[in-house]
């Protein structure tokens, strides 16, 4: 979250909104990052969902990165990092948990995530992980 607006406007290049898709199981939880996301001049929510089978059905929308929670209640974030992976290999996916942070690092790291975020360390990082993401995906494309 930035507090200053028009500081965050100047700092990225005019030009279209990145699209996130927010994975997330609790309501709450997700409502506060669709906000923290719509808060950020350059960034955009194209799509929502609460676990893996509905993602994979709607991802074809396809956004800029997936922001997806480790853990939900009927599967897997991980395993949604590999399906993704298999469909989508380009798209980075940047994945979050507030569980086993270490631990669920290197799993979603060893699954194919290009980025990884604590939940507990609040909104502002994970919007600097996701444009760190979304950077490195950029300068790829234009080596």
């Amino acid at each position: 979250m930035n507090r200053n607006p028009q500081a965050s406007a100047s700092a990225r290049p005019p030009g279209p909104k990145r699209r996130i898709f927010v994975v997330e199981d609790h309501p709450l939880m997700r409502r506060s990052i669709v906000e923290a996301i719509l808060r950020e001049p350059d960034l955009m929510v194209c799509g929502q969902a609460d676990d893996v089978p509905e993602v994979l059905a709607i991802i074809s929308q396809q956004p800029d990165v997936v922001l997806t929670d480790i853990q939900f209640k009927t599967s897997s974030g991980l395993d949604l990092i590999k399906a993704l992976r298999t469909r989508l290999p380009a798209l980075p996916i940047v994945a979050a948990t507030m569980f086993d942070v270490r631990r669920n690092e290197r799993l979603a790291r060893a699954a194919g995530a290009s980025g990884f975020v604590s939940k507990e360390d609040g909104p502002d990082r994970l919007i600097a992980m996701i444009r760190n993401v979304l950077d490195k995906m950029r300068s790829n494309e234009n080596p």
